[in-house]
């Protein structure tokens, strides 16, 4: 399953590897792309997941997610 949305924190290379080696810990998480230009993330799971798995995870770092179209 893909999942897509922004971070409008995102700023900087640092904000990059925190956000996808933070979601890229879990373990059904096979991928995390983060797009700087854009604020976008991009995960790939081999499960159904919901934005609310990751709200936690990065609200302990300082991000916050909005949900793309």
């Amino acid at each position: 399953m893909e999942l897509k949305f922004k971070v409008p924190e995102i700023s900087c290379g640092h904000c990059k590897q925190t956000i996808e080696s933070t979601i890229g810990s879990l373990d059904y998480v096979q991928k995390v792309d983060v797009d700087i230009e854009n604020k976008l993330v991009s995960v790939d799971s081999n499960q159904v997941v919901d934005l609310s798995d990751f709200e936690k995870l990065l609200d302990d770092h300082g991000y916050t997610i909005e949900p793309t179209e």
